[in-house]
Formats: C-alpha cells, structure tokens, sequence
C-alpha cells in the first residue's frame, strides 16, 4: 500500500473516529470521560509490550492489525516513527488479552508528537 493511500485511509478514519469520540466523550460522566476510550489501529501486527518501550516484552500471540481497541490511558516512551508518522506516546490498550502498550504512531487519531485526544495521561488509571 502506497503511504499515500495510507494517508487517505488514515484522515478518512481519523475523521469518523473523531466524530464517535466526540460523542462519547461528551456524554459520558466526568469521572468516567478518560476510561475505556475505543481507538482504530490502522497497521498490520502492531506489537503490544509490557510496557511503553522499545526494550519491553512483546507479548506473543498479541498483535493487532486494522481494528478498534479500547485505550485505557497513555504516556509517553520511546519514540516511534512508520513512514510520515513519529510519535513517543504510548496508549494503554485492551485487545482482549492482557493489557499492553503500543505505539501511538499506530492510532488514527492524533498528531506526530502529540497524545491522542480523550485518552488519559493520568497513570494512575493504568493498570499496572
């Protein structure tokens, strides 16, 4: 795929994603506006680790490619960069197994450099 097309594909998700985000964070409670935040990662076998580095354990068997997620907070770590994208956040993720870490870089939502909108960047809503 072409990293145009990974562009294109990337703001049309961005765009939709923004849209059920805005709509979920405003009608959520303020205590729970920061919790279980669903994301898009928009790659192929994006590897979730023990923790927000490129040095920590991948967890085997846990992958995720082109789905949504549920993103439980975020912080930042070792940078990333895939093609126009670089990013040293790192979203808390639950993709049906353990909670792990990814790379920002692979979330539709957000800017290089930058957290993802409506995700927490308390850690003390991480689980540990």
């Amino acid at each position: 795929m072409s990293q145009r097309t990974r562009r294109l594909r990337r703001a049309a998700v961005s765009a939709a994603a923004a849209c059920g985000a805005a709509t979920t964070v405003l009608s959520a409670a303020p205590a729970q506006a920061y919790e279980n935040v669903p994301v898009y990662v928009w790659a192929t076998d994006v590897n979730i680790r023990s923790c927000p580095h490129l040095s920590c354990a991948v967890y085997s068997g846990m992958a995720i490619s082109w789905r949504t997620v549920d993103a439980h907070c975020q912080r930042q770590g070792d940078p990333v960069t895939d093609g126009p994208y670089a990013n040293n956040w790192w979203v808390q993720v639950d993709a049906g197994g353990p909670r792990g870490w990814i790379s920002a870089v692979y979330i539709s939502t957000g800017d290089n450099w930058q957290p993802i909108p409506g995700v927490s960047t308390d850690f003390a809503v991480c689980a540990p």
